[in-house]
């Protein structure tokens, strides 16, 4: 057999045994050892990057491909740090972040885990990606169902998050950037806000219900956590207004966690009694209920200050204001919706009406940007409306 053997000078030796015969691999194959200069220590030694290989054209190969990389400044020295370790890593940088936050990131995370989670972050490519995103498209929900495309852009922004953490420390370039969501991707479920009549339906009849006054301030656009996290000290009754300063969600199992609100946007007085007047006298009712219950309860009422409890004082459980919500849909005979598309109705009820994007959106604590993107909702009758509109336009130009 005929072995190549490396030109003088060059960084690649032929790997020889103790009586000077090339050392054969289980392939019967000779090895060699390329060594190249990768930078200096920080004692200004040099440093050597040492590989093996199975070929002499596979070692100069490395040799061109390293050098290249050092004289462009995105080397990278190989490191056995795994994906999870990577996602550990970031996670645990996450400390200005809130807890809900965190957990949301760590949540989206897992199904990535479960397809590269145990991979070399260096052996990672876009096509690796390109396959997450498949199969997560495919069946990487719960129960096994697609994700949303909503979801999905979640975790992919995730996951270059994740990425873009490990540059240049572990890799040069982000393999994520660039990849995009799979085009059969279910796409997200349509939001289908009420029109202005079916919000009066609704209220009327939550009007008699014993949480009538939270009833209001979710009519008012406060998200679910924000009303469950409201406390009396941040209602004004005099002014008819309430401060959303914290929220209340579920964390796990069957606790819930008040911390800050989703973002600085969301912080904001909301005018509750200009937007619905005699939402102050069923806020008033619901802080008088609370007393008597407090006095029926005597030392097995805990006074935890939430606007919203039961009738020994506990946090009422997100999934029973959401449960009683859609009981009151069917109850007035309105379209049963996601609790959360209230705040799509105040938008699109908003923006038709021809209030500034601007005032909308940060009366219901959000971006401009978030506002026009996702909560202004098209609707049947509104194409109609925008149909006829254009007929009148045309006819009057036309006379």
């Amino acid at each position: 057999m005929r072995i190549a053997r490396p030109q003088p000078g060059e960084p690649v030796r032929l790997l020889t045994g103790p009586d000077g015969r090339p050392t054969l691999g289980k392939d019967g194959q000779p090895r060699y050892r390329a060594v190249v200069d990768v930078g200096t220590t920080g004692a200004g030694k040099r440093r050597q990057l040492t590989t093996t290989h199975r070929s002499l054209s596979a070692a100069r190969d490395w040799v061109t491909k390293t050098r290249a990389e050092v004289r462009a400044g995105t080397f990278t020295a190989p490191e056995r740090t795994t994906f999870d370790q990577l996602a550990d890593e970031w996670l645990a940088s996450k400390s200005s972040v809130r807890d809900v936050t965190r957990r949301g990131y760590a949540d989206v995370l897992k199904a990535v885990r479960v397809q590269i989670g145990a991979e070399r972050v260096q052996q990672i490519t876009r096509a690796d990606i390109d396959g997450v995103m498949v199969a997560l498209a495919t069946d990487g929900g719960r129960l096994g169902r697609p994700l949303s495309r909503r979801s999905l852009q979640y975790t992919l922004t995730t996951m270059r998050a994740v990425f873009r953490f490990g540059i240049p420390r572990l890799i040069p370039v982000n393999p994520a950037d660039g990849v995009e969501i799979p085009r059969a991707a279910a796409r997200r479920a349509e939001v289908t806000p009420w029109e202005p009549a079916e919000l009066l339906k609704f209220r009327a009849v939550a009007d008699d219900h014993e949480l009538a006054g939270a009833w209001r301030l979710s009519l008012s656009g406060l998200r679910r956590s924000e009303v469950l996290g409201l406390a009396w000290d941040a209602v004004d009754l005099d002014a008819g207004t309430v401060r959303v300063e914290r929220g209340r969600v579920r964390v796990d199992g069957s606790h819930t966690a008040t911390d800050d609100t989703k973002s600085s946007a969301s912080e904001r007085t909301v005018p509750v009694e200009a937007l619905h007047p005699g939402t102050v006298a069923l806020l008033r009712s619901l802080k008088v209920r609370q007393a008597a219950d407090r006095l029926a309860a005597g030392s097995a009422y805990k006074d935890t200050g939430y606007v919203v409890v039961d009738a020994l004082g506990q946090p009422l459980a997100p999934e029973a204001f959401t449960a009683a919500f859609t009981a009151l849909c069917r109850d007035a005979g309105v379209p049963v919706v996601r609790l959360h598309w209230l705040r799509h109705t105040l938008a699109t009820i908003l923006h038709r009406s021809g209030t500034e994007a601007a005032d909308a959106a940060a009366m219901l604590g959000h971006s401009t940007t978030v506002h026009l993107t996702y909560y202004v909702t098209s609707t049947r009758p509104g194409i109609d409306r925008a149909a006829a509109a254009f007929a009148a336009a045309l006819s009057t130009t036309g006379s």
